[in-house]
C-alpha cells in the first residue's frame, strides 16, 4: 500500500486504499465512461459515486448543471446534484472547533423526522448523485438513520456520512446500519491514545470507537457486502500530528478499506496558533496567506438541509438567520431559484443586479479570510456578531 505522503489531495485530504478490492484510483476511472469528461477541482468528485448510482437522467442533469455554472446562469433549469441532509444537530461530544461542540446557540436542537427525509428523497431521486447524512451533529444518535439510508439507497442515491462512533450501539443497530446500503462510512480517529484523542474529541472514548469499528468491519465481511467503504479518518492538528504514522499503522491493523488524513478548519483570528499543525503539508494555503479568488461551485451544484428544514448554501454556515428558505414549507426547487440563490449566483458577475445580500456575497469563496464572522473559535460562518453560548 502506498504511503499517505505519496498521495494526491482529495478535497484537502490525503487518502489511500487499504483494500485492493476498493478502487480509489479516480484517474483510471475517469477514462472509462462518458462521465470522464468532467474534471472536478473541489471536494465533490463524481467518480466517488459508483456506476450503479449514476443514470442517464442524472447524467443529463449533471451536464446541464456544469453548463449553467460555466455560463454563470442565475435561474437554473438543472437541479442540485449533491445534497447534505442533517439527521440531527445534537452531538454527544464537545469538539472545541465545532459550533455544536462549544454549545453555540444557533438553531433549536432536534432530530430529522423520517417522513420529512423521505419527502426530500422523493423530490431529488432522479437527479441527485449523492446525499451526505451529516452536518452539525452526530448522525448515529438518530434511531431511524438506517431506515433513512435504506430509503435513499433504494431510490438509487449514493450515501455517505461521518461519525465519531463513540456511542454504545447495540449489535442489532450496527447490523441494520451496515446492511442499510450506506456507501461510505467515515470514522473519526483523531488520535491513537486516549490522551491525544480526547484533546479534540472531548468526551469521546477511543476504546469504544475502536470496538465499534472492529464490529462493523466484521459485519461487512460476514455478510459479504460491497458497501460501505469503511474509512478511518484523522483531522491533523498540532496536538495529534506526531501520531499520523501511528494512525496509519492502527488503521491497517483494523482492516478498514480507506485511510484519510484531513486538514483542520478553524477561526484564523483566534485558534490558528493553538491548532494548526507544524507540518504545513496538513495546512490549507489560505491559512498561510494565500487568497482564494475562484467562484464557488455550491450555488450551482448542491445545498445543505438542516434538521429543521432550513437551507444553507454550504456546509460551513451555522446561522439560521442566513437560511435561504425552508424545504419543509416549500419544495427544494422553489428554494433553489429564489431571491437568495439568484443573488448568491451574481456574486462573481460584473454589473449584476442583486436583490439581497447573502452570506455568499460576504464570503465570496474566500472561506479562510480573517474578515469573516465566525462562531467563537470555530470555522462556522455566521452573519450574527452576537452569537451566544450555553456555557
Amino acid at each position: 500500500m502506498e504511503s499517505l505522503d505519496d498521495t494526491k489531495a482529495f478535497g484537502a485530504a490525503k487518502r489511500v486504499s487499504n483494500n485492493t478490492e476498493v478502487d480509489v484510483d479516480f484517474e483510471i476511472k475517469r477514462g472509462m465512461d462518458n462521465w470522464g469528461q468532467f474534471e472536478e477541482d473541489w471536494s465533490f468528485a463524481i467518480h466517488e459515486v459508483p456506476k450503479e448510482f449514476r443514470s442517464s437522467k442524472k447524467f443529463d442533469n449533471f451536464v446541464l448543471a456544469k453548463q449553467e455554472e460555466k455560463e454563470q446562469k442565475f435561474i437554473l433549469k438543472s437541479k442540485p446534484y449533491h445534497i447534505e441532509i442533517e439527521p440531527t444537530n445534537i452531538c454527544n461530544l464537545h469538539c472545541p472547533l465545532c459550533s455544536t461542540g462549544v454549545d453555540a446557540i444557533t438553531r433549536p436542537k432536534q432530530h430529522l423526522k423520517l417522513e420529512n427525509f423521505k419527502k426530500l428523497v422523493d423530490e431529488v431521486k432522479d437527479t441527485t448523485l449523492m446525499i451526505a447524512l451529516q452536518n452539525w451533529g452526530e448522525p448515529t444518535l438518530v434511531k431511524d438513520l438506517p431506515k433513512m439510508i435504506r430509503y435513499a439507497t433504494d431510490a438509487g442515491i449514493w450515501t455517505h456520512m461521518s461519525t465519531n462512533f463513540s456511542i454504545k450501539h447495540s449489535d442489532e443497530w450496527l447490523q441494520e446500519l451496515i446492511k442499510s446500503g450506506i456507501g461510505r462510512l467515515k470514522i473519526d480517529l483523531d488520535g491513537t491514545t486516549q490522551e491525544v484523542y480526547e484533546k479534540y474529541r472531548i468526551g469521546g472514548n477511543l476504546e469504544l470507537v475502536l470496538k465499534n469499528t472492529k464490529r462493523v468491519i466484521e459485519i461487512k465481511k460476514e455478510n459479504n457486502l460491497k458497501y460501505p467503504i469503511i474509512q478511518a479518518r484523522m483531522i491533523a492538528t498540532k496536538k495529534n500530528e506526531h501520531q499520523i504514522s501511528d494512525f496509519e499503522k492502527l488503521s491497517k491493523e483494523l482492516g478498514v478499506d480507506e485511510i484519510e488524513v484531513g486538514n483542520i478548519q478553524l477561526n484564523p483570528n483566534t485558534a490558528a496558533d493553538e491548532w494548526l499543525p507544524e507540518d504545513k503539508n496538513y495546512v490549507y494555503d489560505t491559512y498561510l496567506g494565500a487568497n482564494r479568488v475562484t467562484p464557488c461551485h455550491w450555488p450551482w451544484s448542491g445545498l445543505v438541509v438542516n434538521s429543521d428544514g432550513g437551507v444553507t448554501p454550504c456546509t460551513i454556515v451555522d446561522d439560521p438567520n442566513s437560511d435561504f428558505g425552508n424545504v419543509f414549507e416549500t419544495s427544494i426547487m422553489d428554494v433553489w431559484n429564489n431571491d437568495h440563490y439568484v443573488s448568491s449566483r451574481t456574486t462573481w458577475t460584473e454589473n449584476a443586479k442583486r436583490s439581497t445580500t447573502t452570506i455568499c456575497t460576504l464570503c465570496r469563496n474566500d472561506t479562510h479570510n480573517k474578515r469573516l464572522l465566525r462562531v467563537g473559535d470555530t470555522f462556522s460562518l455566521t452573519m450574527n456578531p452576537d452569537v451566544k453560548f450555553k456555557k
